[in-house]
């Protein structure tokens, strides 16, 4: 065990105050069942594209990777140059997307089930985003095609460039394994000359969709093993599992991280069949703005076998090798027990639980949990662990589970609930600890008696700084090769969790470097939530750091995701680290602060409430505070639009400086 640091007092006292009515965030996550088989997800700018197996390469979108919407197929029509290799083949498969040669290429499969008659071909667009000039998609013929006679498949194709700048196509192929070939990177064809070779075989066994990613200088096969497509009766048969290897070169040598040779049957399995969630497997590895990810389907059992999707950080462990984290379920600080990596643990159901699920009987001495986690911002956090319990063997007042992160082992407390599988929001402790940038995992295991776990939120603890580039995600985000967090005009960036009691003073200022004019924003809640301080950017900025200020937070307290949003910018702006201190001037100041000189700063502001938009108008920027009527401080802001379309009917009262307004939802 290790003994409490100075972190662990701050932790305690943090505990004693009402987090759970401060809280931003819904801590309960929901899971948003999304169709699909054969996943294949690209990242660019404005979100994500995904498309997926059956269904005319049907282009989907999203913001978040989370919640999607449907676009237009990118093959309204099968090529007819497919029918003379599987001319009974019924849809297209295993779509696969890259940018390459300056172009989004799509490739693909059309075969023909349980036989060798297959062809595959790509599609290529300049554009993925729908909405820009330049989407959409023309079909560019063959790459490969295989017949019965054959000794492999064409089908699931997995396309990478090398770190020599070499293009690559790995495939197949059920039972004859996996091969490989070098592309023309002009053409998107198979390059004059390429040798086939095979890189994974299991002697007849299934072996399929392949993955390839690189990772520090390693090249990463993910492939999917034993029978997969099982529905209804036969879902109990349906094995499908997510496996890797690791190779120096992408053409070959992979093996798995016992050391077994993947040609000779070698493959570390990644996920495999728990709980409700059948055949895990048939996925894409892709690049993200500031991780690396692994889109999957699985077989949900509790819906008679349909297929779904799941998004999951990679998560690298320090000797290089990949972990799957958690599906993403709109969280990026918090994991789901029932996700993780489990040994003798079961999962059960709840409707008090988070999504409905938990771990229960972490009873054995070899019950463990191991929740890989991607952690942009490395420092102090707070650990809020969501757990239950109603007895002991011998009338203690509560269990223990131990807890290791990153190789540290501690032993928690856990006092009694008084209920098993409730969960009541009181039933937390707050667990401190120090995470890394990138990779952290923790395990649990049993301590003393018995608990069930639901969940753990991560809680960033800031003092007097965030750095930028440790944000969740966002969108016309990116991370430059300096490890700066470039944003554009209409961007924003995520940072959840954030202990705003921790925060050392209500003055704000920002590192900005290349801007040219326009505003920072630091939001609550979303990226259009309420404005808690706002920054005018330099028109010439400078191409060294420049600390600009910005105004004052108002009252704020508990646990805020923030938002920084980029509005007017005159092209891409680079920002370092976001601070807090001292309050600026008075013209500036936080709503606490001395009120008339508030009034005097913003005496011409005129407030007007829109009941049809339900949102209340400042003419200038200004601070401000909502007042129910017993005149209670309901939230606080700077800026100009007030958005009150969630909260409860009845009457409130808006003031900024010297003016206000009485008005009625």
């Amino acid at each position: 065990m290790i003994r409490c640091s100075k972190i662990c007092t701050a932790a305690f006292l943090f505990a004693g105050l009402s987090f759970e009515s401060a809280f931003a965030a819904d801590w309960y996550a929901k899971e948003h069942r999304w169709a699909g088989h054969d996943p294949d997800i690209i990242r660019y700018e404005d979100g994500y594209a995904l498309a997926t197996t059956d269904n005319h390469m049907l282009m989907q979108f999203s913001e978040d990777a989370l919640n999607w919407k449907n676009g237009d197929p990118a093959m309204p029509e099968f090529s007819k140059w497919l029918y003379k290799y599987a001319p009974n083949m019924i849809d297209i498969w295993a779509p696969d997307i890259h940018y390459i040669g300056g172009e989004y290429r799509m490739y693909y499969c059309g075969s023909e089930m349980g036989i060798r008659s297959s062809g595959m071909g790509f599609m290529s667009s300049k554009e993925i985003d729908p909405t820009k000039p330049g989407y959409g998609w023309t079909d560019q013929g063959e790459v490969i095609h295989t017949v019965k006679s054959d000794s492999y498949n064409a089908i699931d194709a997995a396309v990478l460039k090398d770190l020599d700048g070499k293009v690559w196509m790995a495939f197949g192929s059920w039972g004859t394994g996996i091969h490989i070939l070098e592309l023309d990177e002009k053409t998107g064809k198979v390059k004059d000359g390429a040798k086939m070779q095979n890189i994974a075989n299991r002697g007849g066994a299934g072996v399929e969709g392949a993955s390839l990613i690189e990772h520090n200088g390693k090249y990463f096969l993910f492939t999917a093993w034993d029978n997969c497509c099982k529905k209804g009766a036969d879902l109990e048969n349906n094995s499908y599992k997510t496996t890797v290897g690791r190779s120096n070169r992408i053409d070959g040598g992979y093996v798995d991280r016992s050391g077994k040779a993947l040609l000779n049957g070698g493959g570390t399995i990644l996920l495999s069949r728990y709980g409700r969630y059948y055949g895990p497997a048939g996925g894409e590895a892709f690049e993200d703005v500031n991780r690396q990810r692994f889109v999957n389907h699985y077989y949900d059992k509790n819906d008679g076998g349909n297929s779904y999707i799941q998004v999951r950080d990679i998560v690298w462990t320090d000797d290089n090798w990949p972990e799957l984290g958690q599906p993403f379920m709109g969280r990026y600080l918090s994991a789901e027990a029932e996700h993780g990596i489990l040994t003798h643990v079961d999962i059960s159901s709840s409707s008090k639980a988070s999504n409905g699920e938990f771990c229960a009987y972490i009873n054995y001495d070899d019950s463990k949990i191991r929740l890989p986690m991607i952690i942009p911002q490395a420092g102090d956090y707070l650990i809020r662990y969501r757990y239950d319990n109603n007895w002991t063997e011998d009338g203690a007042n509560g269990s223990s589970h131990f807890v290791d992160i990153n190789g540290k082992t501690q032993e928690v407390q856990l006092p009694l609930t008084g209920a098993w599988s409730e969960f009541p929001e009181k039933s937390v402790v707050y667990i401190p600890t120090k995470l890394k940038r990138g990779s952290n995992f923790i395990e649990i295991t049993k301590g003393k008696h018995y608990a069930e776990l639901d969940r753990l939120d991560f809680l960033r603890i800031i003092r007097d700084t965030i750095p930028a580039n440790g944000f969740d995600n966002g969108i016309r985000v990116r991370l430059t090769d300096k490890d700066e967090l470039a944003i554009k005009d209409g961007g924003y960036a995520i940072f959840e969790n954030v202990v705003t009691d921790s925060i050392v003073g209500v003055g704000v200022s920002v590192q900005v470097k290349n801007s040219a004019g326009g505003t920072l924003s630091l939001r609550t809640e979303s990226k259009k939530g309420d404005v808690i301080s706002k920054c005018e950017l330099p028109s010439a900025g400078d191409s060294k750091w420049t600390d600009v200020q910005c105004s004052n937070l108002p009252k704020i307290k508990g646990v805020q995701d923030f938002y920084l949003t980029a509005e007017g910018l005159g092209g891409e702006t680079l920002v370092g680290n976001i601070k807090f201190g001292k309050a600026t001037d008075s013209s500036s100041v936080g709503l606490y602060d001395n009120p008339r000189v508030a009034s005097a700063a913003h005496s011409g502001l005129n407030i007007t409430f829109d009941r049809g938009s339900q949102t209340i108008y400042l003419s200038v920027d200004a601070p401000w505070s909502l007042f129910d009527m017993n005149g209670v401080v309901i939230k606080s802001g700077f800026g100009r639009e007030i958005h009150a379309n969630a909260m409860p009917r009845g009457l409130y009262f808006i003031r900024s400086g010297n003016q206000g307004l009485r008005f009625r939802l």
